[in-house]
């Protein structure tokens, strides 16, 4: 099952090449950080490459094996991140072919860190995808994303549950990752929240509830306030929601954005992407890699006023937005960020 990263799928597409995102802030919120400002996804759900990879790396391609998880971690220091944001989806009740990434299967992730000097720091990416999928496929309703989730059902009485959220996704993420590895701001472990869109959640103004009583959880069980940076729509879709940070994910053509909110400047930058052949739906959408033009031009845009700049694509080689070695541009990516994290830090 391929779940398509880009928003252009099921929102319109914009027709600007970069996109600056603006709020105007309410606090003055100087932010301090245990690792440097530059940060990528990492994700471990697809365990071979699908037919509609163009760029197969040149690593093999499982991460059921620990070397595998070694060289992503490599590469991601070669090119000088010092956080990955982990993908994660949630305790896996599904088959690894249809959804995986539980953060309790992140442990590999540690000794790779170890195994590579021990400073990579790591963050939750609560892909919110997946609590969909999660509800409706113990509820007998298949795998897809119908019915909707309900945001005002905090017990899971009907389509809702707040535990799809916390007991398979936030705590299981921090019962696995210690305190000396997570990455934080202000002393407080950081939490990405995947975007919202109507057609998968019921309810959207209750989701400020939903994170309040979150936060309260997390307190309760391990002792501190998580630091939760949304992704904007869901600003939008409930104005009573205030977190601590806010970015904007990509939507093709755009390839680049930079939201301020709280006085934190976060970038979103995107090499390339490409799914034209990824299913559903085909076609995809397409940004042109351009030999490294388009990356240099998303970290132009982003890196030098951002406090955060999160990197979509460290290991998306399902849809083709990798920064990993390539037979094809070899480490190209990886130099490049190299050269923005070391001049532009």
């Amino acid at each position: 099952m391929s779940m398509g990263r880009a928003r252009a799928w099921w929102m319109p597409a914009s027709i600007a090449v970069a996109l600056a995102m603006l709020v105007s802030p309410s606090l003055d919120a100087a932010i301090t950080r245990n690792a440097g400002k530059y940060g990528t996804m990492i994700g471990w759900m697809v365990q071979g490459l699908p037919p509609w990879n163009l760029y197969a790396p040149t690593i093999a391609w499982d991460a059921h094996n620990q070397s595998w998880w070694n060289e992503i971690v490599r590469q991601a220091q070669v090119a000088g991140f010092g956080w990955l944001a982990a993908d994660a989806w949630g305790q896996r009740i599904i088959d690894d072919t249809i959804l995986r990434g539980d953060p309790a299967e992140l442990l590999p992730l540690l000794t790779a860190i170890d195994t590579n000097g021990g400073t990579m720091k790591v963050a939750l990416f609560d892909d919110t995808t997946s609590e969909v999928l999660r509800k409706n496929f113990a509820r007998g309703h298949g795998s897809g994303l119908s019915p909707k989730f309900d945001l005002a059902d905090r017990d899971g009485t009907g389509e809702g549950g707040y535990a799809y959220f916390y007991d398979q996704q936030w705590k299981r993420f921090f019962q696995t990752i210690p305190d000396r590895y997570r990455l934080k701001i202000n002393d407080r472990p950081v939490i990405f929240m995947w975007l919202y869109t109507p057609a998968w959640y019921e309810h959207p103004e209750n989701f400020h509830t939903m994170i309040d009583t979150l936060r309260g959880w997390t307190k309760r069980d391990f002792g501190f306030d998580p630091f939760v940076i949304p992704e904007g729509s869901w600003l939008l879709a409930d104005p009573a929601f205030v977190p601590d940070a806010s970015y904007e994910w990509f939507n093709p053509p755009v390839f680049a954005t930079l939201k301020q909110y709280n006085s934190i400047r976060i970038g979103h930058a995107v090499p390339g992407y490409d799914c034209h052949l990824c299913i559903p739906p085909a076609p995809g959408p397409l940004i042109d890699r351009q030999d490294g033009r388009t990356y240099r031009a998303a970290l132009d845009a982003v890196a030098p006023g951002s406090d955060l700049v999160l990197v979509e694509g460290l290991v998306n080689a399902e849809e083709n937005a990798l920064l990993l070695e390539t037979p094809t541009w070899h480490s190209l990516y990886l130099d490049i960020t190299r050269w923005y994290v070391t001049n532009i830090p």
